[in-house]
């Protein structure tokens, strides 16, 4: 029995391999977003530190830790700009993959139809070649019993 090909396997190898590859990129920017986050919570608790450092050294040093701080305000304003563009880039991978699982299912679905019909085919065809195999036994074993019955005499040979 001939085994199936699916003619369309390379473009089915093509779309799993975008997939794997999209899917890759949507890793990167899931780590490119928690990394953002990561820059920001360190923002953070550099400024809690400052805020903490400035009330313990008093008066004398709030200009210069005003002035940092204002440094770190800005730089927040900065990692939440970063941070939303990782999140926009992570949107559009993911809306990227979901088209590529969307193709390769499909191709799956069909690969799976081919299977079937060709399955159905060549279950008929095996049904007509066993149908055939029965009808020629069929046939044998009636030409044998007409020839064991004028061996036999019991039949004239022109009626066999």
């Amino acid at each position: 029995m001939a085994r199936f090909v699916y003619r369309l396997q390379k473009v089915y190898e093509l779309r799993e391999r975008r997939k794997k590859e999209q899917e890759q990129r949507v890793t990167e920017a899931n780590n490119a977003v928690r990394q953002a986050e990561q820059r920001l919570v360190a923002n953070h608790q550099q400024q809690q530190e400052t805020i903490a450092q400035m009330e313990a050294q008093g008066p004398q040093y709030f200009e210069m830790g005003d002035r940092y701080l204002q440094h770190l305000r800005q730089k927040r304003v900065t990692l939440q700009e970063e941070k939303a563009a990782a999140v926009a880039h992570l949107k559009e991978e993911e809306a990227k993959l979901a088209v590529c699982h969307q193709e390769l299912e499909a191709l799956e679905k069909h690969k799976e139809r081919c299977k079937e019909e060709w399955m159905e085919e060549e279950k008929a065809a095996e049904m007509k070649l066993l149908d055939e195999i029965g009808s020629q036994r069929y046939f044998r074993s009636r030409l044998e019993a007409a020839e064991e019955a004028v061996l036999d005499g019991e039949v004239d040979p022109a009626e066999a």
